[in-house]
């Protein structure tokens, strides 16, 4: 996805907004402090943090910069709302000196209570991060997100924590740090950097494209691991955030579930009242939910066993039409607005191809049950969503949930779909930094070489990559 033109990622990347800090048009900036000391004395009857990790060193910053008074005055609003904002700033997109009391190019954490900024140290788990000194911290490595929810769990404990990431997303990866060689967070390195003790109630990234399964299974609660109890994410190409609004209904005791949903709400009531600055196609093609990780085991587990009847039953070419093509297809695909791009995007929706294949006859019996439980389950999943017009019938709080499945079919670099995603691996990837690949999901349930497919993801190898005599694992190296 990193091939494309410039001018095609400004539209595809979603617009950032974040908008954070301050306090309401009286409110300034406070002076920088070196807060070292207290700041917890209100922790026993504090129901949230809120921790934003907004990495902007990157062309959103622009946008990010110019959205922070609907921030400031939503926590105005909310003088109960604990937030703690990291952000990682460019020297190259915005000179803004308002939105923070100066401008800069480094990375800084403030403290944004009532609407106010009170800039702070962040020792001794961000280490270096002081109050005064300049300090730039790669916001695409795993590791600084992890020191951040230490230092924000430790110094505001609460009884629940929300993890907001505000940057670029791509599916497999996200928060791109230009000044640090665009290093970018990946799905699993976040699930395998991140520990138990960093996992978050609500994980939420206002960002494109991480509302994938795959996503969503790599970042479920489990023993000794990284997790949530809820996913925010969009499955398409997003605009940024209604923060202000979001604030403004913030509630301290409000349960993980509640709070997601009443994010879902306002992005939906944002997007339906032509609020967010987008164009109509792009509006048409959003989706956004939150889900319910405690339930995404098991939609695997259905999924993966209706994998195996599929290939069983030989159904390559009726499950290759009944997905369909780009932006025309009758499944949902979630694709970048272009029309010239839409083969190059892997996602369908999952539920909808599910319900799909339990209602066409061209599949088996037991093909049909599997697709209907495994749609039931992907349901349990889904505990909010939204979708537009383009989505002819999508059902809010069943849709939104995307699935890799490429097309197969050629893009206009001569390589085919699945070429595309070789992200999508149990393998290490090379060539990046933290590399991608290595996904939980691919991995799970699968046993390698044993010329069967136990798994969703060893069906699309079998029938979307081509093994040859040179290349026996085929484009990925993965022999099923």
């Amino acid at each position: 996805m990193g091939d494309r033109s410039e001018a095609a990622l400004s539209l595809v990347r979603k617009r950032f907004v974040l908008g954070l800090l301050l306090c309401a048009s009286s409110c300034r900036v406070q002076p920088a402090l070196e807060t070292t000391a207290t700041t917890t004395t209100a922790a026993a009857s504090r129901g949230w943090t809120v921790l934003l990790y907004a990495a902007v060193d990157n062309d959103w910053e622009r946008d990010f910069m110019r959205e922070l008074r609907a921030l400031r005055r939503g926590l105005a609003a909310c003088p109960d709302a604990e937030v703690l904002l990291l952000i990682d700033r460019s020297p190259k997109y915005s000179r803004d000196a308002e939105g923070l009391g100066s401008d800069f190019a480094d990375t800084r954490l403030y403290r944004l209570t009532g609407g106010g900024a009170e800039r702070m140290s962040g020792e001794p788990e961000l280490a270096g991060l002081s109050a005064q000194a300049s300090v730039e911290l790669d916001t695409g490595d795993a590791r600084v997100l992890r020191d951040f929810v230490r230092f924000g769990k430790r110094r505001f404990p609460s009884r629940h924590v929300a993890l907001w990431l505000v940057s670029h997303g791509e599916g497999p990866s996200c928060c791109p740090d230009e000044t640090d060689g665009g290093d970018e967070l990946f799905t699993e390195e976040i699930a395998e950097v991140l520990t138990e003790n960093e996992s978050v109630d609500v994980l939420g990234f206002d960002a494109c494209l991480m509302a994938g399964i795959e996503n969503a299974y790599a970042w479920r609660r489990r023993p000794e691991r990284f997790g949530a109890d809820f996913l925010l994410a969009s499955a398409t190409v997003s605009n940024s955030w209604p923060y202000e609004d979001i604030f403004k209904r913030f509630r301290p005791e409000m349960s993980p579930r509640e709070l997601s949903v009443l994010v879902v709400e306002e992005i939906r009531r944002q997007i339906e009242e032509g609020r967010s600055g987008d164009r109509g196609l792009e509006r048409d093609l959003q989706s956004f939910g939150a889900f319910d990780l405690s339930a995404v085991a098991e939609a695997k587990r259905r999924l993966d066993a209706l994998a195996r009847r599929l290939w069983k039953d030989g159904a390559k070419a009726e499950l290759l039409k009944l997905r369909g093509s780009g932006l025309e297809a009758k499944t949902f695909v979630y694709v970048w607005p272009e029309r010239d791009a839409n083969v190059t995007m892997p996602f369908v929706d999952a539920a909808h191809l599910c319900e799909r294949i339990a209602a066409s006859e061209a599949f088996s019996a037991e093909a049909r049950a599997l697709a209907a439980r495994a749609a039931e389950a992907i349901d349990a999943v889904v505990a909010s969503s939204c979708g537009f017009a383009h989505y002819a019938g999508f059902a809010p709080g069943r849709h939104g949930l995307s699935l890799v499945f490429p097309e197969n079919a050629k893009t206009d670099d001569g390589r085919s779909a699945w070429e595309r995603t070789g992200w999508y691996t149990p393998l290490p990837v090379a060539g990046k930094r933290d590399a991608s690949g290595r996904y939980a999901w691919c991995i799970d349930g699968a046993v390698p070489a044993n010329g069967d497919v136990e798994n969703w993801f060893e069906l699309m190898d079998a029938w979307l990559d081509v093994a040859t005599a040179d290349a026996p694992g085929g484009a990925n190296g993965y022999a099923w």
